[in-house]
C-alpha cells in the first residue's frame, strides 16, 4: 500500500524507483522510510530526503564509489526519559560525480543534496551541510 501511495505521488513523466527496484523509466527512485528521493536535473542528480527532528550537526554525509549515504542521529533527554532516532540512507548514484562540486543544504526537516555529473572518476568525499 506504501509503494502505491508513494508512486502516486510522484511526479508527473517519472518513474519511481522504491527500495532499489525500478518500476519503468522516471527519473525519481524513492527509497527506504526517509523518503529519500533521487532526480536527474539536467547535468545534475539531486537527492531529497526528509528529514525532520534533526539537527544540521546531527546529519553526516558522505559520498564514495557512486554512493551517497546520509547518517543522523538525533537524541533528546530531558533527565527522567531518554529517546533517541537514527538513520542511515544510501542512494546509488548512476554517473560519476565531480565530488568536489556536491553541495547540500538542510531546511526546515529536509535535507537536498546536489551531485554535479563528472567525466572523470570520482574520489570518496565528505560533504558540508549549509
Amino acid at each position: 500500500m506504501f509503494e502505491q501511495m508513494r508512486r502516486a505521488s510522484a511526479p508527473e513523466g517519472s518513474i519511481e524507483a522504491v527500495n532499489g527496484r525500478d518500476h519503468g523509466s522516471r527519473n525519481t527512485v524513492a527509497t527506504g522510510d526517509s523518503n529519500v528521493r533521487l532526480q536527474r536535473e539536467g547535468d545534475r542528480f539531486v537527492v531529497v530526503a526528509d528529514l525532520p527532528g534533526f539537527e544540521r550537526d546531527e546529519l553526516d554525509l558522505r559520498y564514495d564509489d557512486r554512493t551517497l549515504t546520509i547518517f543522523g542521529t538525533h537524541e533528546v533527554g530531558d533527565g527522567e526519559s531518554y529517546r533517541a532516532r537514527s538513520v542511515e540512507e544510501s542512494v546509488r548514484i548512476p554517473a560519476t560525480i565531480e565530488g568536489e562540486s556536491i553541495e547540500a543544504s538542510y531546511t526546515n526537516g529536509v535535507l537536498e543534496v546536489s551531485l554535479p555529473v563528472a567525466d572523470d572518476s570520482a574520489e570518496g568525499y565528505r560533504i558540508e551541510i549549509n
